[in-house]
């Protein structure tokens, strides 16, 4: 029988751990969701509402980075949830351009009515390992998210443009001088050449000139 994992045993979607984690995912996200709804949340919202309650007045930068949660998303999950009277947004001090989020009453009662239903899915999930691997399985799956998450492809983006800047285009190379000719100078002709060379022949009238003395 063939190692899994090796290069000629071909890709078995039973070993892949993309292909597991994904599946994992599907599960856990399923019955997670499951328990929340009961509460009228989503897996998403719950996560903004015990990142705003860990952090009280968090930025939506903070927020894209504590959830990994898209900004664009974020910004029509926080949107949604202030129309529910859950959150309140106001300009953040020192820049006019973020917004620091706050759970109002509601939202934080919401977030205390809905913390069972998220830890009795948690322990139905770790649940089906032993008590000596849940612990390592926590620890795993942060090192992979957090490791796969500073790969994604906009930061991978924004690091080939500051390389590019630093090393400009051909185009913009200078381009390098180019190189003057030295000028020969023109060798005098020495006297002896002068003396042998040949003197020129008259012209037509010099000949008739001639022929009329003759």
């Amino acid at each position: 029988m063939a190692v899994r994992g090796d290069k000629d045993a071909g890709f078995a979607l039973a070993f892949s751990p993309s292909h597991l984690l994904h599946r994992a995912q599907q599960a856990a996200a399923d019955h997670f969701a499951s328990r929340l709804n009961r509460g009228g949340l989503t897996v998403r919202q719950f996560a903004v509402l015990c990142s705003i309650e860990a952090l009280p007045g968090s930025t939506q930068t903070e927020l894209v980075n504590a959830t990994g949660i898209d900004r664009s998303t974020l910004a029509d999950l926080i949107h949604r949830m202030q129309d529910r009277g859950l959150l309140t947004r106001n300009r953040a001090t020192g820049d006019a351009r973020a917004n620091n989020v706050t759970l109002t009453p509601a939202g934080l009662k919401l977030w205390r009515e809905a913390m069972p239903e998220a830890q009795a899915a948690d322990e139905a999930i770790l649940g089906l390992l032993t008590k000596g691997k849940r612990q390592a399985f926590i620890a795993a799956l942060r090192v992979v998210g957090q490791v796969l998450s500073e790969k994604t492809p906009a930061k991978a983006k924004k690091a080939k443009a500051k390389l590019k800047a630093k090393k400009p285009d051909a185009a913009e190379k200078p381009a390098k001088p180019k190189k003057k000719l030295k000028k020969r100078k023109k060798k005098k002709p020495s006297p002896e050449a002068v003396s042998l060379a040949p003197t020129p022949r008259a012209g037509r009238k010099g000949k008739s000139a001639i022929n009329q003395a003759g």
